[in-house]
């Protein structure tokens, strides 16, 4: 490479916008946590471990197969009134995870969906604010059908049904083990972070 191709190569890189998405430092999870519940006085959490019962209309509500058993859940707390609850979890894209962040309100609605990570050579337009708003306000019941009540994005349609199915996963996983725990009075596995 001679010099001057290597200064056009050294302009080109600097003008570069810092804010966009290959460029931007992942946010960790507990920044996000801090991001969304700043209002809250501290955030605990919940290990859930999957009974074969759960596990059955867990299974049956998604149409498929739970990858693991165990799941962990943050609880958002202002005294002893829940302000919200997170989920960090992994779905397959085409090749590759893609680690979400999901944010729910007390009662289970979705707040905010967050692309932790995001490893695919393309369809990274997942990352867009217009696609994570479709899910907020859906909850464990909701129906998540991409293509239907979730739009794709052309050219990231795989990825679009995997953020769909981990959306589903999450919210469902929610209302089925914590929230009808919190309803039943059950005593949850629990400890501050």
């Amino acid at each position: 490479m001679n010099i001057k191709s290597f200064f056009m190569l050294a302009a080109l890189l600097v003008a570069l916008p810092l804010g966009s998405a290959q460029a931007q430092a992942a946010k960790g999870p507990k920044q996000l946590l801090a991001d969304q519940f700043k209002s809250s006085k501290r955030v605990t959490f919940i290990k859930v471990e999957v009974n074969v019962g759960q596990r059955k209309q867990i299974e049956q509500q998604l149409g498929r197969a739970l990858p693991k058993d165990r799941y962990t859940f943050y609880v958002a707390m202002s005294g002893d009134r829940v302000d919200g609850y997170a989920i960090f979890d992994a779905e397959k894209g085409q090749h590759e995870n893609i680690d979400l962040a999901i944010f729910f309100d007390a009662s289970g609605k979705v707040q905010r969906v967050e692309v932790v990570q995001y490893r695919e050579a393309y369809g990274d337009a997942i990352r867009a604010e217009r696609f994570r708003r479709q899910f907020v306000g859906k909850d464990g019941k909701s129906a998540y059908r991409a293509g239907d009540d979730i739009d794709v994005i052309s050219g990231a349609t795989i990825s679009s049904k995997s953020v769909a199915r981990a959306v589903k996963r999450a919210a469902v996983l929610l209302h089925q083990t914590v929230l009808k725990d919190e309803v039943a009075q059950q005593p949850a596995q629990r400890a501050s972070l």
